[in-house]
């Protein structure tokens, strides 16, 4: 597991300036993606097809899983 974490952050650190570069994304983080696999969550607002067509389902065999956030605000 320990190797899947460092092969994620890697992946994330190469990858990161590119996906925030979109209005869309609001998050990236890793973390399980499904029971027992880590990967690369991405949390996108809006319509989140289009960027599953820019960025695959994985990348250099880590896992990337983009999820529809709701409007995001502080709370008190």
């Amino acid at each position: 597991m320990e190797r899947q974490i460092e092969k994620a952050k890697e992946v994330k650190a190469k990858y990161l300036d590119e996906w925030l570069v979109n209005a869309q994304i609001v998050s990236i983080g890793i973390g399980f993606v499904e029971e027992g696999v880590i990967g690369i969550a991405i949390g996108a607002k809006g319509q989140i097809e289009s960027l599953r067509e820019k960025i695959p389902d994985m990348i250099e065999g880590v896992p990337i899983h983009i999820n529809k956030v709701k409007k995001l605000r502080a709370q008190n």
